[in-house]
């Protein structure tokens, strides 16, 4: 009666850690997921504003359009890239993009008059706040990451994330070339600008 009694309290001891464990990866995961809508949201406020941005600087810089161009480029390759989930691809989309917004900050910078346009400001104000959030949500969502991946590394996790096919998640990071092409001053290089003439009073 012992034995059966004691492969009862060993069956139910796995079970239990079995359970517990998957609770706590199920758990992990959510958040994980759940981070990453949070991500997704800011970036997708991010392409939203670029429209009415691209709209404002059309205005502003009148005959110029090599910037703007490039700009609408760009959303469309990190609109195309954020649809197939993919980090790698998404991150290097969205560097595209903060380098070509990067052009026409360092242009309306130069150009004073340009910069004074209401609706260019109040639109570059709101952009560079929406990536604060970004780049909040995305240390929320490494951190995460993070939880999860060292849940799923070890003992006795790493058993039941196995039987459930659950796999490292993949942070959303940029790699080291993407990083320098954002961090430097923005370039104007290769773009064929033309100095605004000054605005006729009267």
């Amino acid at each position: 009666m012992s034995v059966v009694l004691t492969l009862i309290l060993l069956v139910a001891v796995v079970v239990g850690t079995y359970v517990l464990c998957y609770n706590s990866l199920m758990a992990a995961k959510f958040r994980v997921d759940e981070a990453w809508s949070g991500i997704t949201v800011q970036l997708k406020r991010r392409h939203a504003l670029v429209p009415n941005l691209v709209q404002a600087a059309r205005t502003a810089l009148g005959h110029e359009q090599a910037i703007v161009e490039k700009i609408v480029a760009a959303r469309a390759a990190a609109l195309e890239a954020l649809a197939t989930e993919r980090h790698a691809e998404i991150a290097k989309a969205e560097a595209g993009l903060t380098q070509a917004l990067g052009q026409l900050i360092a242009y309306t910078e130069d150009n004073p008059e340009i910069t004074a346009t209401e609706n260019l400001v109040v639109l570059q104000k709101q952009l560079e706040e929406t990536e604060d959030q970004v780049a909040a949500a995305r240390r929320i969502f490494n951190g995460n990451v993070q939880a999860f991946n060292t849940r799923v590394a070890s003992i006795p996790w790493n058993i039941v994330a196995g039987v459930n096919g659950l796999k490292p998640s993949e942070m959303f990071t940029l790699d080291e070339a993407e990083m320098k092409a954002i961090s430097k001053d923005p370039s104007l290089d290769g773009l064929e600008m033309a100095v605004p003439a000054p605005k006729e009073r009267g």
